[in-house]
């Protein structure tokens, strides 16, 4: 620990800089370093009214982060030869269909889990069934109907989505975007159906088998899927959208966990990105671990971000950063932002978690990156 210090005290130093410049929220930060965490930090609040100090316990929306958690529950029954990832999924959910029936009878698991299976990406089933949906559209009369519009849904349709199994069978009206693992296209919905495989394999929920399986294992005690325990617990974040911060609902969907509505802490992601590095057998062997790693397309051009190499694993982004190799996912929604990256030939896991909007999660792990990179 000691040989890291003149390092993190820069990284330090770099963070209260840039919270002095912009007055913001609250920023949670924790950092992996061959096996340990070696830096866990709070700068700001967790919440504004009244002020709360943020730190590295802080449970906060993770957003898409949470696609990583199914992907790794699906691994889990992979090892357990109860499926295998190029079984189609109308093997485990024969009601499962798009439009293009002779299509989507070819989708396997692997295709949905690396976003490859031709589903376009602006879908909004998952996201629009949140129980506070007319709240988060309320900027004006007409806001929650524009937003039906835009997605092309009902309120009638949403209001009928009560289990992940009713998800599922919407699909039947999707038109493919591309032929089936003929491209890459982000469709944040489409993890509702990973869910409902597991439920169906397993014969329990999904959120069973989460505890049960990963956070228990990895003493993940600050993880959890329910929202209401979460806005109960007293160090527990709020969101704060624009200078005005002004408080933003707060994100919560239970029928869509595994797309983006789980929360955790900085220090318990820590945990997590540390058994993606050196492993741990009671969770996952580790080919599969690397099965998880390894790119299965490249990205569209949007989600490059400059990049030649961007590509997608199973719920991992793969990229090159100033020559080194990285690993990582994020999540993002109105005033939540979220990073978890890996750089393993570093021994280097970052944690960055806001609740506010903004690219600072970004600028502060590229910053890690670059003091952990020095000689």
């Amino acid at each position: 620990m000691t040989q890291w210090i003149e390092k993190l005290d820069r990284v330090t130093d770099y963070i209260t800089e840039m919270m002095e410049a912009q007055p913001t929220a609250g920023v949670s930060v924790a950092i992996v370093k061959d096996g340990d965490i070696i830096y866990s930090r709070g700068f700001g609040h967790s919440q504004l009214q009244p002020e709360r100090p943020i730190d590295g316990d802080t449970q906060m929306s993770i957003q898409s982060i949470s696609k990583n958690f199914a992907a790794l529950s699906v691994m889990q029954l992979v090892e357990a030869g109860l499926i295998s990832l190029d079984d189609p999924v109308v093997k485990h959910l024969p009601y499962f269909r798009t439009k293009e029936k002779e299509q989507s009878d070819r989708f396997t698991i692997r295709h949905i889990l690396s976003h490859t299976a031709g589903f376009p990406p602006d879908l909004g089933i998952g996201n629009m069934i949140a129980p506070n949906i007319r709240e988060i559209f309320s900027d004006t009369p007409t806001e929650f109907q524009e937003a039906l519009d835009d997605y092309r849904l009902t309120e009638e349709e949403i209001n009928r989505m009560n289990s992940r199994e009713d998800v599922t069978r919407w699909f039947e009206k999707v038109e493919l975007a591309y032929p089936v693992g003929q491209g890459w296209d982000y469709c944040t919905d489409a993890y509702v159906i990973v869910a409902d495989v597991i439920e169906k394999v397993t014969g329990d929920s999904w959120e069973k088998h989460l505890a049960e399986k990963i956070l228990v294992p990895l003493q993940m005690k600050r993880t959890t899927a329910d929202a209401l325990a979460v806005q109960k617990d007293e160090n527990s974040a709020r969101y704060y959208l624009g200078d005005e911060q002004a408080e933003t609902p707060f994100p919560i969907n239970s029928i869509a966990a595994p797309i983006g509505y789980l929360y955790a802490s900085a220090n318990d992601l820590a945990r997590y990105l540390r058994f993606h590095l050196n492993g741990d057998p009671t969770v996952l062997r580790s080919d599969l671990i690397e099965e998880m790693q390894k790119p299965v397309h490249q990205v569209s051009e949007e989600w490059r971000f400059g990049s030649e190499v961007r590509s997608y694993g199973l719920a991992w982004f793969t990229d090159v950063y100033k020559g080194v190799k990285v690993v990582e996912h994020g999540g993002g929604q109105m005033a939540v932002r979220s990073l978890m990256t890996m750089a393993p030939q570093l021994g280097l896991g970052v944690v960055v978690l806001l609740n506010f909007d903004g690219s600072m999660h970004h600028e502060i792990c590229d910053k890690v990156l670059d003091v952990f990179m020095e000689e």
